[in-house]
């Protein structure tokens, strides 16, 4: 006779939580995580209406052209996207490192290594031009990679990142500026490389949106794959790990050095991507002095987009339309085209001065802050 205990009997799977449920979930958490940048826009107008009024002009009018020239019109959104472009890049080339926890200033200098190894390989390789507008960009992004390691590696033997970031962007500037003066240099009369033929150059978009070209959604396609592996990768939940507690992260056997340089290197890897879009979608060469900023803007679109792809996004539409919509508030309402520059260094203000935030829309702010302050973590 059989004594062994029958088995029990497979205990049934949790129950699933219908996709609307899920739904109303994830849109409840980016709408909470889209109130404080919103308040910090409002605020950042508001100090904005002062100075306008300060100078004179109609803030109704400054307000409406610069709105107008941002987004009225199909040519408006084209200018913003255009602008925005290299900045989804450059945001994600913060946001991610800021996952693990680590400040990625390096951003321009990754750029402008991108966007010389873009040309190099634009102007020098033969072969159908898809082929070599895949390759300029691959070469881009893995000049921002190798680049990104650097502070990576050096920071698992004790250097700052935010030193060694900075001290490598005058060092790739530096190196950029001599490369396309010496052994890349072009023929044009206006000193910097030889220009990319047409054939491989990037496509606009067309539908009324001026020179926006396809650089725009291999950007989107970025931000969507940084999500994917910074929520839905083994890979990102380690960085997300050591970003949230590293002795916890170095005690479950997860390796903090190796997980920082990666993440750094990831963050490298997207903007000299964006290096190359620039190059290959809007200048057609790395001219001297080449354009400037881009990555120190890439830090203020990752702030204010909650380190999240998504919001990485949202933010570089947001200071592209502020870009775009200072040309037309100068000329129709006589603004000086600095007044963007400060409504942005304001937004940037109230975003990352929490204290700032909680003195005005009280204590709550703190539960909406989380992502914007290394000392908090960056959950979310």
């Amino acid at each position: 006779m059989d004594t062994r205990p029958a088995e029990a009997p497979d205990a049934p799977p949790p129950p699933r939580r219908p996709a609307a449920e899920v739904v109303r979930r994830q849109l409840g958490a980016a709408g909470r995580a889209l109130v404080f940048p919103a308040v910090a826009a409002v605020l950042a107008f508001a100090v904005g209406a002062v100075v306008i009024l300060a100078t004179g002009q109609d803030v109704g009018a400054a307000y409406s052209a610069l709105f107008r020239g941002g987004f009225g019109s199909a040519g408006a959104w084209g200018r913003t996207l255009l602008n925005a472009t290299p900045l989804i890049f450059t945001g994600l080339a913060v946001a991610l490192p800021f996952r693990a926890g680590l400040f990625n200033i390096g951003g321009e200098g990754q750029l402008y290594l991108g966007a010389i190894a873009a040309v190099w390989v634009a102007t020098t390789l033969g072969g159908p031009a898809p082929l070599v507008v895949i390759a300029a960009i691959v070469a881009a992004g893995l000049a921002g990679f190798l680049w990104g390691a650097i502070p990576g590696a050096l920071k698992g033997l004790g250097a700052h990142e935010v030193i060694t970031t900075i001290m490598l962007n005058f060092i790739a500037i530096n190196l950029v500026t001599w490369l396309a003066l010496n052994p890349l240099a072009g023929a044009s009369a206006t000193p910097g490389t030889g220009s990319v033929a047409d054939p491989v150059r990037l496509a606009r978009l067309g539908a009324g949106l001026g020179r926006a070209h396809w650089g725009l959604l291999l950007g989107l396609v970025a931000a969507v794959i940084a999500y994917l592996v910074i929520w839905r990768t083994a890979r990102g939940f380690a960085i997300r790990a050591v970003g949230l507690a590293p002795e916890a992260a170095r005690y479950a056997g997860i390796p903090v050095a190796v997980n920082g340089l990666l993440a750094i290197a990831l963050g490298g890897l997207f903007a000299g991507i964006g290096g190359g879009i620039e190059v290959l979608g809007v200048y057609g060469r790395v001219s001297i002095p080449f354009v400037a900023n881009l990555g120190f803007n890439g830090i203020g679109v990752a702030l204010l987009g909650r380190n999240h792809p998504a919001g990485v996004v949202l933010g570089a539409i947001f200071f592209g339309g502020l870009a775009a919509g200072a040309q037309e508030m100068q000329f129709a309402a006589d603004v000086p085209l600095d007044l963007a520059d400060v409504l942005l260094a304001v937004v940037l203000l109230f975003v990352t001065a929490t204290g700032i935030a909680e003195l005005l829309i009280g204590r709550r702010a703190r539960a909406l802050v989380d992502g914007t302050t290394l000392g908090r973590g960056l959950a979310g």
